[in-house]
């Protein structure tokens, strides 16, 4: 540490002091991890729990949850799955559309790729 940040940590206990230095070097790993996904680094807050034991707290979003979860599931030699599964706003499962069965009615026309042109005009 330079002197500014010695004395700007004077007042605080070797707890605090380590859990400090715990939430900023867990922050830089992840940022480093987390790089090459494309996802930011989580929020990393240093605690000191109720027996004293220098601890951090983190928060990320869904995009760095993903991340980390790969970079996990890549360590323990899973390969990456691709995207991750749609989602609902609420967080819900959406499930895959249903695959095509013989004698199914057809898709609605809004959902047809081109749009159809009428080959006659009615007479006027």
């Amino acid at each position: 540490m330079n002197s500014p940040e010695i004395a700007m940590t004077a007042h605080l206990s070797d707890s605090d002091r380590q859990a400090l230095r715990l939430a900023h070097d867990l922050r830089e790993e992840m940022r480093l991890a987390l790089a090459q996904y494309g996802a930011g680094a989580p929020a990393v807050s240093p605690f000191v729990d109720p027996s004293g034991r220098p601890s951090v707290l983190m928060r990320m979003d869904a995009d760095t949850a993903r991340a980390l979860m790969a970079l996990l599931g890549e360590r323990r030699g899973e390969p990456h799955l691709g995207p991750p599964e749609p989602r609902r706003a609420d967080g819900s499962h959406v499930p895959p559309p249903a695959p095509a069965v013989a004698g199914a009615p057809m898709a609605p026309m809004a959902q047809v790729a081109q749009p159809l042109l009428p080959t006659s005009f009615p007479g006027r």
